[in-house]
């Protein structure tokens, strides 16, 4: 499981690169605060144990631009406990998801911590270089580049078809690193480049946005080889576009029933002489989510055979029904069939086969036939017209 992680090389420098936490993410509903809560205490006892000297978390550290209070005092604390119980520098770029003020709002304050926080890409690029473990004597270079938005990448123009604005994106995220490293180059140690972005050909879940223009993403070829690691977030799933340098870490927990099978990881770089390798460690799974298609007619002796595992928190559970018959409440069915269950079900939907694409197609809504044509005919024959005095 841990390829090297009782085997810190001497006079290496170990990073861990995370992302994407989305602190006061809610499922349906339901809050995610224990799963958060579980992977934080876990994280810095892996920590420890794998003697890392930095943590760099790439975007997304919140779920939402305004957290409530609470969820706020759940990240300070778990800086607070980085600080006090670890030796390890805390570096954060922001996500399309973390207001940059919000995000920066303490950062005088956790720069005095060694905690360095760019909610946006700084103006100068010498300004984006962090040196670790100090200027005095840095062991990596770390260029800061968090969630590029639209406008710092390009001049809207009225009328650009969608392949200008793919080009521009492109271009301007090209430049941003291109300028880090012009300014890194003088420098004789790793570099390593941080992003928030989407990687074409990457494999995407349910609970992540387009972002940047709204294209669906952007070439790996625009990190060159003077990087010699990138930690990437914005993805959820951990990946690799090319199975070696460029990584996703991917999210510390499943934010969507998308991603029930995933494995979820953090990454290790270990910089030293021998140059920069890295590689994953699972994230023990304290809740999992489950999917469940069954045919409506055969729902019954499906719940019967359905039993999940389950970990230290139950199972929730996303049930697909096909063809169902609305004769009733489809949701209130499937939670009566599972009323004794050890798991919890938080969503029904409804799954209709290829044959009822045609009544789809005519606006099939819960099972309803609603012919929308038809009922405006209908109202526009019935209406009756007073004249006006």
């Amino acid at each position: 499981m841990y390829p090297v992680k009782m085997n810190k090389k001497s006079g290496t420098y170990r990073i861990i690169h995370t992302a994407d936490w989305h602190l006061g993410k809610t499922l349906h509903d339901q809050s995610r605060e224990p799963e958060h809560e579980y992977f934080m205490s876990w994280l810095l006892e892996e920590i420890k144990e794998l003697e890392a000297d930095a943590l760099v978390i790439a975007g997304d550290v919140f779920d939402s631009g305004l957290p409530p209070q609470k969820v706020i005092r759940h990240w300070f604390d778990f800086v607070n406990r980085l600080k006090d119980g670890t030796h390890c520098n805390l570096v954060v770029i922001g996500g399309n998801h973390d207001s940059p003020s919000q995000l920066e709002s303490a950062g005088p304050i956790l720069e005095l911590l060694n905690v360095r926080v760019d909610g946006r890409i700084r103006e100068l690029p010498k300004d984006r270089i962090l040196f670790l473990p100090s200027g005095e004597n840095p062991k990596v270079m770390i260029a800061m580049v968090p969630y590029l938005r639209d406008a710092d990448l390009r001049v809207s123009v009225f009328g650009e078809s969608s392949n200008e604005v793919q080009s521009k994106v492109e271009q301007g995220i090209r430049s941003k690193y291109q300028e880090c490293e012009e300014a890194a180059e003088t420098f004789d140690c790793p570099l390593i480049a941080t992003g928030h972005l989407t990687v074409s050909g990457m494999k995407v879940s349910d609970s992540e946005r387009k972002i940047i223009g709204g294209i669906d993403g952007v070439s790996s070829d625009l990190f060159s080889g003077k990087f010699d690691y990138v930690a990437l977030g914005h993805l959820h799933r951990p990946q690799s576009p090319d199975g070696k340098r460029i990584h996703y870490s991917g999210s510390p927990i499943p934010l969507s029933f998308s991603e029930a099978k995933d494995k979820k990881q953090i990454r290790v770089i270990d910089v030293n002489d021998d140059g920069v390798s890295s590689f994953g460690v699972d994230i023990p799974l304290i809740r999992r989510l489950a999917q469940l298609t069954v045919s409506y007619n055969q729902m019954e002796s499906a719940f019967v055979e359905f039993d999940p595992p389950s970990e230290k928190l139950e199972t929730w559970v996303e049930v697909k029904v096909k063809d169902p018959t609305f004769s009733g409440n489809l949701s209130e069915e499937v939670r009566e069939l599972a009323k004794d269950a050890d798991y919890k079900i938080l969503k029904v939907l409804p799954e209709r086969s290829n044959s009822s694409n045609e009544a789809e197609e005519n606006g099939d809504i819960s099972g309803f036939q609603l012919d929308v044509q038809h009922v405006l005919i209908h109202l526009r024959h019935s209406m009756v017209f007073v004249p006006s005095e």
